[in-house]
């Protein structure tokens, strides 16, 4: 017998907790990124440049993008 390896319910417990600390983590981590990405999005009405303008456009509508990837990806149940 192999008392090494754990029983496969206690793996399958294990990986479900995994799953649920990853989902946990990209969660804050997306929020984190929205919240960054709405301030770099407000900051264009404060920028007096044309081109400043564009630049907090474009990296908070990519630094948004992110966000939701994430937000999506934790809300989404993993198959095994």
């Amino acid at each position: 017998m192999d008392f090494d390896k754990p029983a496969p319910a206690a793996d399958s417990q294990r990986m479900s907790q995994h799953r649920l600390q990853k989902s946990q983590i990209n969660r804050a981590l997306g929020t984190f990124l929205l919240v960054f990405a709405l301030v770099v999005l407000v900051a264009i009405f404060f920028t007096p440049t044309d081109i400043g303008k564009l630049t907090n456009l474009a990296a908070g509508g990519i630094i948004a993008l992110i966000a939701g990837i994430m937000l999506y990806h934790s809300r989404k149940p993993e198959s095994p």
